[in-house]
């Protein structure tokens, strides 16, 4: 049986590549596309508008114009994705949300959605950024407090928001590693500044080119230190967690707000 998916944000950068992937995929099936009011794509096929072959479901702006669907994909806006929540609560239908910069309100909304039905929410769905995620939380707990650590993400020249939600994920595997929730973070660095208060983290955002994506976290210690690192080289990886993500979410049954750890079985055992 396919597994019916939507997609918010089509025809967008992560939007197209996600299209292209689903439908190629041999379980699952692109039911319907959405995109911004006033696109140029809105109205014609998917077929057309993506070049898609077989792909005929039109593009529209409003989600309850959308056929049935089992999960949607939302890589959108803030404001556009809690719209669609709305409407998936009331079908009952799965979420995957790649959406950053939520405010703690908001927040707040995604996590009540949830206990109805199943959402995916994470600021990168690469799997090898997941296991960094993992790594810098083991790293941090190991080297002690007093370890100075910087946060570094390099980003292309059209990415709205800094630093990344992908950087804030690090901050919090940092202080989660540390068991320190409330630790003091610094955005870069101006003027006479003085000494390095203890225990502060830096973060630091780089925007030029097509820099897909890169985060590193520097561990600096007194004689060495620990740089991990992860680079993106293709927005694929991203789109083939998320994919990922939706049939997890699907096979899984469970309601509730989920990550990539745990589609990796990284955070907990699900089954107890």
């Amino acid at each position: 049986m396919l597994i019916k998916v939507a997609i918010a944000g089509i025809a967008g950068r992560m939007g197209r590549t996600l299209a292209e992937m689903v439908h190629a995929a041999d379980d699952l099936e692109l039911v319907g596309g959405l995109e911004r009011a006033g696109s140029p794509f809105l109205g014609q096929s998917i077929e057309a508008g993506l070049s898609l072959p077989s792909a005929k479901s039109k593009i529209v702006d409003d989600i309850a114009d959308l056929p049935a669907f089992e999960v949607l994909l939302d890589f959108t806006t803030t404001q556009s994705t809690l719209a669609h929540l709305a409407t998936c609560l009331t079908r009952g239908a799965a979420m995957v949300i790649g959406t950053t910069g939520f405010t703690a309100d908001e927040a707040v909304k995604i996590q009540q959605a949830s206990t109805q039905i199943t959402i995916v929410h994470a600021q990168n769905y690469s799997v090898g950024l997941t296991l960094l995620l993992d790594l810098v939380q083991q790293t941090s707990s190991k080297v002690g407090a007093e370890t100075d650590v910087e946060i570094l993400e390099w980003h292309h020249n059209q990415k709205v928001d800094a630093p990344s939600g992908t950087a804030y994920a690090l901050l919090e595997a940092v202080k989660a590693g540390r068991q320190n929730a409330h630790g003091s973070s610094v955005h870069g660095r101006e003027g006479l500044v003085g000494a390095r208060p203890a225990g502060e983290i830096g973060l630091h955002a780089v925007r030029g080119g097509d820099i897909i994506g890169e985060h590193q976290v520097l561990f600096a210690m007194n004689g060495e230190r620990i740089e991990l690192t992860h680079r993106a080289a293709s927005r694929s990886n991203f789109a083939e967690g998320a994919l990922r993500a939706a049939r997890w979410g699907i096979a899984s049954g469970l309601t509730g707000l989920f990550d990539m750890r745990d589609v990796l079985g990284l955070d907990r055992d699900l089954s107890d």
